[in-house]
C-alpha cells in the first residue's frame, strides 16, 4: 500500500507529464478495442452470410460423395427414401430451424439470341427460404414451390443473358443416364449474393423441376440450418451418431469445411490485426519509457535521498514500476470505458462500407464488443508499463548516492 500511495502522489504530482502519457496510452487501447471489434464484426458477418447464403451449417451426403462427386455425380446421391430419413432425423434436433434437399449441376442456359453456361443450384424452394435468407432479391419474386418453372438468376447471369423478370428462357442438360434433355423455364426473379463471382454463373431452381431435367428423384445433399452457429459441433456429433444408428452410409462437412474464401479473408485481416497491434505496442512502450525516464532524471536527487537514508535498490526500482503499473491501470480502465462507448455509438451510426473485393454488395460499419479483446488491450498495457519502467528503474537504483545528492 506504501508503493501505491507514492506512486499515485507522483503520479498527481507530475500531472502534465502524466496527462500525455496517460492519452498516449488511452489512444492505444481505444484503437486496439475497435479495431478488434471491427475484425471481428467483419469475421460474424461474413460467417452468416455464407452460411445463408450458400452452405448451410452443415451438409450430409452419401458416403463417398466428396471423392466420386466430380466424376460420377450419379452414382453418390441420396436416395429419395435416404434423404427423407435425413431430413426426419434432423427435425429432432432442438436446434433445427430448416433442411433442404439440394441437386448441384451444370447445364445451358439461353433464349434466341445467346446462351451462358450456369451453376445449378435445385432446392426445395419452402425449406431454402429461410437457409439463404442472406440472398437479396433485387427484382422479382423468391422461389415457390407452387410454381416449378419458375427460376432465380444471378445478378451477373441475368445481365449476360439480357434476361429480365418474366422472360422466358431454355435449360439444356444431360441426364443421369447420358441423354440430353431441355426444358423451359421462367425467370421469377434476380437475385444478389454476397459473392460477385457466384452471382455471374448461379441459377436456383425448384428441385422437383431439376429432377425431371435430370431424369432422376434422388439428391446431392441435404443442408442442415440451426438456429446457434456456436451449438454446431455437438449438433454435429449428435446427427452422425443418430444417422449411423438408423444404418445410414452418410458423409458431412460443416460451413467452415467448405468456406475457403472466408478463411482466406480471416487469415488476412489477422495479419493485418496483429500488425496493428504491434504499433501501437511500440509507440506505447516508448511513451511509458519516455515518461519514466524524465522522472528518473528530474528525481534523481530523491532518489540520492531515499538510497541515503536506508532504502535499498530494490526498493527504488519497486517504487518506479508501481508507478508505471498504476499509470497503465488507469489508462486501461478508461480506455476501455471510452473503447466500449465508441463501439456503440459508431454502431449506431449504421454507416455503410462500400462492398469489400470479391463482393457485390457494402455492408453496415459495425464494431463488436469484444471482452477478450478488452482484457488482452488491458494486460498487454500493464506488460509494457512494467517492461517499459523496469529498465528506466533499475538505471536509477544504480546511481552513486553521492552522485545522486550531487545532481540539481
Amino acid at each position: 500500500m506504501f508503493e501505491l500511495k507514492v506512486g499515485w502522489r507522483n503520479i498527481l504530482r507530475h500531472r502534465r507529464r502524466s496527462l500525455v502519457t496517460l492519452l498516449a496510452v488511452v489512444t492505444g487501447v481505444v484503437s486496439i478495442i475497435l479495431f478488434g471489434g471491427f475484425v471481428q464484426a467483419n469475421y460474424e458477418g461474413l460467417r452468416e452470410s455464407v452460411i445463408r447464403s450458400q452452405y448451410g451449417h452443415l451438409q450430409v451426403y452419401q458416403e463417398g460423395y466428396e471423392a466420386k462427386h466430380r466424376s460420377t455425380p450419379e452414382k453418390v446421391r441420396l436416395s429419395k427414401q435416404e434423404s427423407e430419413k435425413i431430413v426426419s432425423i434432423m427435425e429432432r434436433d432442438p436446434h433445427f430451424i430448416a433442411a433442404s434437399r439440394r441437386i448441384e449441376f451444370t447445364g445451358l442456359l439461353g433464349n434466341e439470341k445467346q446462351s451462358q453456361a450456369a451453376v445449378i443450384r435445385a432446392v426445395d424452394p419452402d425449406a431454402e427460404s429461410l437457409i439463404n435468407s442472406a440472398l437479396t432479391i433485387i427484382d422479382g419474386n423468391d422461389l415457390d414451390s407452387s410454381d416449378a418453372e419458375g427460376v432465380l438468376l444471378g445478378e451477373g447471369l441475368a445481365q449476360s443473358l439480357n434476361a429480365k423478370t418474366g422472360d422466358s428462357l431454355t435449360l439444356v442438360s444431360a441426364t443421369v443416364g447420358g441423354a440430353m434433355n431441355a426444358v423451359d423455364v421462367r425467370v421469377q426473379g434476380i437475385f444478389r449474393s454476397f459473392a460477385k463471382e457466384y452471382d455471374d454463373r448461379a441459377m436456383m431452381m425448384p428441385l422437383s423441376q431439376a429432377q425431371r431435367v435430370l431424369g432422376t428423384d434422388a439428391v446431392d445433399m441435404v443442408v442442415l440450418l440451426i438456429d446457434d452457429t456456436s451449438k454446431l459441433k455437438g449438433v454435429k456429433a449428435a446427427l452422425g451418431a443418430s444417422l449411423k444408428q438408423a444404418g445410414l452410409h452418410t458423409e458431412m462437412q460443416t460451413w467452415d469445411q467448405l468456406a475457403s474464401f472466408y478463411h482466406r479473408v480471416v487469415e488476412l485481416y489477422d495479419g493485418i490485426f496483429l500488425f496493428v497491434i504491434i504499433v501501437i505496442a511500440v509507440v506505447v512502450l516508448f511513451g511509458i519509457t519516455n515518461t519514466m525516464m524524465i522522472a528518473v532524471m528530474e528525481r534523481t536527487a530523491e532518489i540520492g535521498t531515499l538510497r541515503a537514508i536506508g532504502t535499498r535498490q530494490t526498493g527504488i526500482v519497486k517504487q518506479f514500476v508501481v508507478e508505471g503499473l498504476v499509470l497503465a491501470a488507469l489508462s486501461s480502465v478508461v480506455g476501455v470505458l471510452i473503447g466500449v462507448a465508441l463501439s456503440r455509438g459508431i454502431t449506431g451510426l449504421e454507416v455503410m462500407m462500400p462492398p469489400p473485393p470479391g463482393s457485390s454488395r457494402g455492408y453496415p460499419l459495425r464494431i463488436a464488443l469484444v471482452p477478450w479483446v478488452w482484457m488482452v488491450s488491458a494486460f498487454g498495457v500493464w506488460a509494457i508499463a512494467a517492461l517499459a519502467t523496469l529498465f528506466p528503474a533499475i538505471n536509477a537504483s544504480r546511481k552513486s548516492i553521492v552522485d545522486a545528492l550531487r545532481h540539481v
